[in-house]
């Protein structure tokens, strides 16, 4: 055994940390290979198979439901591996029951080989030693933007999921407040609120969310007070029933008389300091939606422009893109960077976007016009967060689990039902494709580099801002790529 002897003159106080630990630590909770079935957390590998299972049959009558999983032992040592020029792996089975009206069957069915990490850090692909680089990404959540526009300032924000859809909220050139969708058309932000929740149906309803309202008096008014006011609610003759203003219109010239003739006492307005920001009211102008199935079926035409529109059509179509967890997902920090910025307090559970979030976004552009908010720097460090090996390695696992999932529930409705089994139904290529491909061929796997030990040491601790849901080499611009003051003394 060999032993270290020092000749300096003071002993070492500190130990020398495990410096690739956190790839090693993240892979261990990704794969959770020494925990019991039971004792299992719902995160890594165990999420994605809960996620995926249970598959149902179109009318409900076979289900394929998920047990538990088992990470064997590997076939080749390390060693066997580098020579033989293979993957270091260990087979993994999962154990699956298949519910029938006649009689259940539970069986394991392999998935293929998942890789098992060597040293600290790093894999044996086709006996090639790689790592697999930690990725930089912006953190999920809200950013705030500022820019000029020859005189003035436009203000705009994203909402940024871990999973699913980009929100973009933005002023326009004509002062009104805009969304989009994954960079599609624009749609006014009262449109989009409508749709998110019948709370926002009418002119009234929104208004009283980012205005203030007081009532006053119709008999006895002066005049000159009211005119270009604001109304707040539809205004209606009692004895006539017609409409003389419809709510979020201002109050012509001429119209306190026509409000006094009808016999009306009191009308609820918007104060004089709250219209200063015309913004909600401009953005309404533009909006020709009335109630929240308009607002969904608008919403549709522009996801899907040439499909024939219906509203349950478009009601799941929007449910699906922002209120469905396994499609959008804002992540545990993403929920609570939007906690903190609008001082909400939201369970870090709630992974979709609320109403709320939209409503506190358009309020904090509002702020930022009058000068009482501030921007965010999306280059800040602040802003940016490291996705190691667990979340990438999720990412990829979880997309061929989807294509598994098709593939089953096509089998599931087209197959004799006396004929299948758990393995009959899996096709395991599309789970141990991606799994290969991830570890093998993704801009993120890499092959170390082995001049000396300090520069492997380096390699498996390098950060990149390239892979999937990074950048693009094409598109990384000057501001990404210059050092920012965050960067100093890290």
């Amino acid at each position: 055994m060999t032993e270290l002897i020092r000749f300096g003159r003071f002993k070492n106080v500190l130990d020398v940390p495990a410096l690739t630990e956190l790839h090693v630590k993240a892979y261990i909770k990704f794969l959770q290979r020494d925990l019991a079935p039971d004792k299992r957390e719902d995160y890594g590998l165990e999420s994605i198979l809960r996620e995926t299972f249970p598959i149902k049959n179109y009318d409900g009558t076979i289900s394929l439901e998920y047990v538990h999983y088992e990470i064997g032992q590997p076939r080749y040592t390390p060693e066997e591996c580098r020579m033989l020029r293979l993957s270091y792996g260990a087979p993994l089975k999962v154990r699956l029951r298949l519910n029938k009206p006649e009689n259940p069957i539970e069986e394991d069915v392999y998935l293929g080989e998942i890789p098992l990490m060597i040293g600290g850090g790093a894999f044996i692909v086709n006996g090639a030693e790689r790592v697999l680089v930690n990725q930089l990404h912006r953190s999920p959540g809200i950013d705030f933007m500022e820019e000029r526009v020859g005189d003035k300032k436009m203000h705009s924000c994203w909402i940024v999921p871990e999973r699913g859809s980009w929100i973009e909220i933005s002023v326009t050139k004509r002062d009104s407040v805009a969304i989009r969708i994954d960079q599609g058309g624009k749609i006014p932000a009262t449109t989009f609120l409508r749709a998110c929740s019948p709370e926002f149906s009418t002119n009234e309803d929104i208004i009283r969310v980012f205005h203030e309202t007081v009532e006053v008096k119709v008999a006895g008014a002066d005049e000159d007070q009211l005119i270009g006011r604001v109304v707040v609610k539809d205004v209606v003759d009692p004895t006539k029933n017609e409409k003389i203003l419809a709510g979020g219109q201002r109050i012509a010239k001429g119209m306190l008389k026509i409000m006094d003739e009808a016999g009306l006492k009191t009308v609820e307005i918007i104060p004089k300091s709250a219209t200063e920001d015309n913004l909600i009211l401009n953005t309404l102008e533009e909006d020709d939606t009335h109630s929240h199935e308009e607002a969904l079926l608008k919403i549709y035409g522009r996801l899907r422009p040439g499909t024939p529109q219906t509203p349950d059509k478009a009601k799941q179509l929007f449910y699906e893109r922002f209120f469905d967890p396994q499609r959008y997902r804002l992540g545990r920090v993403g929920r609570f960077r939007l906690n903190r910025k609008f001082n909400m307090n939201v369970p870090e559970s709630e992974m979709t976007v609320q109403k709320d979030d939209v409503v506190n976004s358009v309020k904090y552009i509002m702020k930022m016009r009058r000068n009482e908010g501030t921007p965010d720097d999306i280059d800040h460090l602040g802003n940016r967060r490291v996705r190691t090996i667990d979340e990438l390695a999720g990412e990829e696992v979880r997309k061929g689990f989807l294509r598994l999932k098709r593939s089953i529930l096509e089998r599931l409705n087209m197959t004799m039902q006396e004929n299948l089994t758990p393995k009959n139904l899996i096709n395991s290529k599309t789970v141990s494709s991606a799994i290969e491909y991830f570890f093998g061929r993704s801009e993120l796997s890499q092959v170390i580099d082995q001049t000396n030990p300090l520069s492997q040491l380096t390699h498996e601790r390098r950060l990149s801002a390239l892979g999937p849901g990074g950048l693009n080499r094409k598109r990384a611009g000057f501001e990404v790529r210059d050092v920012h003051i965050s960067h100093y003394g890290r």
